[in-house]
């Protein structure tokens, strides 16, 4: 005998309802994969404009390195044993795309001001922290 089920209106009632359920899965999860796709996109666009950029901030913070160094000496120990308080924080969040829970990371800052000086070596300038 063959698996095919007899022709009747009841057998083509269920046919109907599978392929009802199905196309309507199959558009879901389209729906999900485009957002998912979408958001994608733009977080590969902040990656390559972050990465645009990052050429001279290195050359700027290596200069500004430089600088403190020249200004302060050798300060990585008052760095390291300093009660500085941090300005920036990140905190972490969840953005909920099309039922997918991703990472969200923002910075917040703190308003905390320093104003500890780390040093009057060469030249009298001063490093604020």
């Amino acid at each position: 005998m063959s698996d095919i089920p007899p022709p009747t209106r009841m057998n083509q009632q269920v046919f109907k309802l599978k392929k009802k359920a199905a196309s309507s899965g199959h558009r879901l999860l389209k729906k999900k994969a485009d957002a998912l796709k979408a958001k994608f996109r733009d977080y590969a666009k902040a990656i390559a404009a972050t990465k645009g950029n990052m050429s001279q901030h290195t050359k700027d913070s290596f200069f500004s390195l430089t600088q403190a160094t020249y200004a302060a000496g050798d300060f990585k120990k008052k760095v390291r044993e300093g009660n500085m308080v941090a300005r920036v924080r990140v905190g972490a969040g969840v953005d909920n795309v099309a039922g997918v829970k991703l990472p969200v990371f923002t910075e917040i800052e703190t308003g905390a001001v320093g104003q500890e000086s780390l040093g009057l070596i060469g030249g009298g300038s001063k490093i604020l922290s």
